[in-house]
């Protein structure tokens, strides 16, 4: 039985790669993000000036889902071998993350080319090393509920279009070519509510989205969003995440004019489906279990977290002020 003190020591590396606070600070050049291409991205033109991004028009550059932000999503709230299922899969970071990470991912998308630029370069990935699966379906998720059956999702991830904001290529069912946005919020609303549906009780629907302006006015996405997944899930958690700066330099002057603060931020929203107690208690602790280095610390997974202090501590210690080194 590993001592007290060096189980203390190894609990400190094991648990994430990150501090889980509520606030993520934007994040660039680790070493899946290196793994992670997105030719579209506005990040991956970051060459780029900022007033080739304006004059390009908007579409032209697209935003990258975070790398960083995906991998600690995925830490925290699944687990290897779990299954993934995204209704909006988007380009590359999320299918590639999962994947580099072990899960098995299922993606939903309706334009072509992006799925094929994800598997293209999952193809490359899986001739060097060890990855989850992936399928990726060239498909609106309306129709999620004609390819998966039954609650099979261990993790809902996704990023939804932020209405028109960004333009993608039209195609049947692209959500951002909805003339309105209360059109837009009735699809959407439909797509989210079928995505609860394949999600297995305890597992988490995590969605990561922001509030956005046209026309000078500010439309509350976040609390939509919000609206339709409480009627079904419980409100787990709320991180704030930071916008690259590369997309919100160009709109620093736009900002000034209308005399309104320039958007820094999106919302990271953590939902999960209702359960058992004790249910929730083991798929806390199956999670948690499979970190590395976790089985080194409790030999139990029975006797993680969710208990009393003194049924997983089992060594006594003593400290005095001579001591205290032994701790560093």
């Amino acid at each position: 039985m590993t001592d007290y003190i060096e189980r203390l020591r190894k609990q400190g590396l094991y648990e994430l790669s990150y501090e889980p606070k509520s606030y993520w600070e934007y994040s660039r050049g680790n070493n899946i993000d290196k793994l992670v291409n997105d030719i579209k991205s506005y990040d991956y033109n970051a060459e780029k000036t900022h007033e080739d991004f304006i004059k390009s028009g908007r579409g032209s550059f697209l935003s990258k889902f975070n790398s960083e932000y995906a991998k600690r999503i995925i830490e925290m709230w699944s687990k290897e071998d779990d299954f993934i299922v995204d209704p909006f899969a988007g380009r590359s970071s999320r299918p590639l993350v999962s994947t580099l990470l072990g899960r098995n991912y299922v993606g939903f998308d309706v334009i072509k080319n992006n799925l094929q630029e994800a598997e293209e370069q999952y193809n490359v990935l899986k001739k060097e090393r060890s990855l989850g699966k992936l399928k990726l379906i060239h498909n609106s998720s309306e129709d999620i509920d004609k390819h998966l059956h039954g609650d099979v999702a261990d993790m809902i991830m996704t990023c939804p279009p932020y209405y028109n904001i960004e333009k993608y290529e039209s195609v049947d069912g692209q959500l951002t070519d909805i003339k309105t946005y209360e059109e837009f919020l009735e699809t959407y609303k439909i797509i989210l509510e079928k995505s609860i549906k394949i999600l297995k009780p305890s597992c988490f629907f995590v969605v990561v989205l922001a509030n956005f302006r046209i026309d000078g006015k500010l439309y509350d996405f976040c609390s939509d969003t919000k609206n339709i997944l409480k009627e079904h899930l419980t409100f787990h958690d709320e991180i704030i995440l930071e916008m690259s700066p590369a997309k919100r330099h160009a709109l620093y002057t736009q900002a000034i004019v209308n005399l309104n603060c320039l958007k820094t931020h999106e919302y990271c929203l953590v939902f999960r489906k209702k359960d058992d107690k004790n249910n929730m208690i083991k798929k806390n602790n199956d999670i948690n279990y499979n970190r590395p280095l976790v089985k080194d610390i409790h030999p139990n997974k029975d006797r993680l977290f969710w208990v009393d202090k003194k049924d997983w501590i089992d060594e006594k210690f003593n400290t005095s002020t001579n001591s205290l080194d032994k701790f560093f």
